[in-house]
């Protein structure tokens, strides 16, 4: 019994350590600060279009697939035109995340 205890507790334990090791979860980010403006498949929402005219398409994978991560990283960290800054909101290793889901769209 008490190896079953043992065997069960190790394998909570690299079962808690994987899990953090995997980062942040792009999409789920994506959909907290990024869904509202960029649309839930990144295409705006007719009314954010109206507002924001210039809003970007990010499901334009023609035009998002030549964009560097980090370029995309900064967008994020700095803001760009209309977009407010996420330096306060994200940490960099989520920025990150959301970067890479962004490519995925």
């Amino acid at each position: 019994m008490r190896r079953l205890i043992v065997a069960v507790v190790v394998a909570l334990a690299c079962a808690v350590r994987t899990g953090a090791a995997q980062g942040p979860d792009g999409a789920a980010l994506y959909k907290q600060h990024c869904k509202s403006c960029h649309g839930a498949k990144g295409i705006p929402p007719a009314n954010m279009r109206t507002v924001f005219p210039e809003l970007k398409t990010l499901a334009d994978s023609g035009k998002f697939a030549a964009i560097p991560l980090d370029t995309i990283e900064a967008v994020l960290r700095k803001g760009k035109g209309h977009m407010r800054s996420f330096q306060g909101t994200l940490k960099p290793e989520e920025m990150a995340a959301v970067a890479k889901y962004v490519k995925t769209l």
